[in-house]
């Protein structure tokens, strides 16, 4: 038997999840050995792969059989329907491209505006960028995927009954927006360390990113 793939995946599992926690705790020391270095770093691209399986393992372990996706009922039926559209397998993945795309136009606009001053705002390159989302990805993916499986489980017929259809859809929307803030600030926080420059400067460059790739994918769809 070859051990090799064995042996893999028992280095990257403990570096995975020491990145993990240093992340969680301080995503500016979680990053410090990768910033600033100008190219992919080959040990986060091991933990976004961890990352991904991490994603799939969480969507094979919590299958929601609560609901009928294909016959949605209750106070969710616009979560389900919109969950019935979508292809599971690839959903990691597809927000897995989101993240490099915010990144990678977070990058250029920074790098433009960098050109309007002296003083340069966003240090680095865009491999380093893609640094920040690769690490980043790493850690949300199986969050996220474990979160929206959480909240599809409470959209059920049963619960809407029980405490009721507003009270079940703040639940379930407040807590995911709130995911959705943390899960920001943490894109924001991984983007400032790896480019060392401050938490405001990267969200700058973040936000108008957004807006720059909402604008375009609204035109072209």
């Amino acid at each position: 038997m070859d051990e090799g793939p064995v042996k893999s995946v028992l280095e990257i599992l403990p570096a995975y999840l020491n990145f993990v926690i240093g992340c969680l705790r301080s995503p500016r020391a979680a990053f410090a050995p990768y910033a600033l270095k100008g190219k992919v770093q080959s040990d986060l691209t091991s933990f976004l792969l961890a990352g991904v399986a991490a994603a799939y393992i969480a969507g094979a372990l919590m299958p929601s059989t609560s609901i009928d996706i294909q016959n949605p009922q209750g106070g969710m039926d616009l979560f389900a329907k919109w969950l019935m559209h979508q292809d599971v397998k690839t959903l990691p993945l597809e927000a897995l491209l989101a993240v490099l795309l915010l990144a990678l136009g977070a990058h250029l606009i920074g790098k433009l505006f960098d050109r309007w001053q002296d003083k340069p705002s966003l240090p680095g390159s865009a491999e380093d960028s893609m640094n920040a989302a690769l690490g980043f990805a790493s850690i949300f993916l199986p969050f996220t995927t474990m979160v929206l499986l959480g909240a599809l489980s409470l959209a059920t017929p049963a619960l809407t009954e029980r405490f009721g259809t507003l009270a079940l859809v703040i639940t379930i929307a407040g807590s995911l927006v709130l995911y959705l803030l943390v899960a920001i600030g943490f894109l924001v926080a991984s983007f400032a360390a790896i480019h060392k420059v401050s938490w405001g400067a990267a969200a700058s460059a973040l936000a108008v990113a957004f807006v720059c790739i909402s604008v375009v994918t609204a035109n072209i769809t």
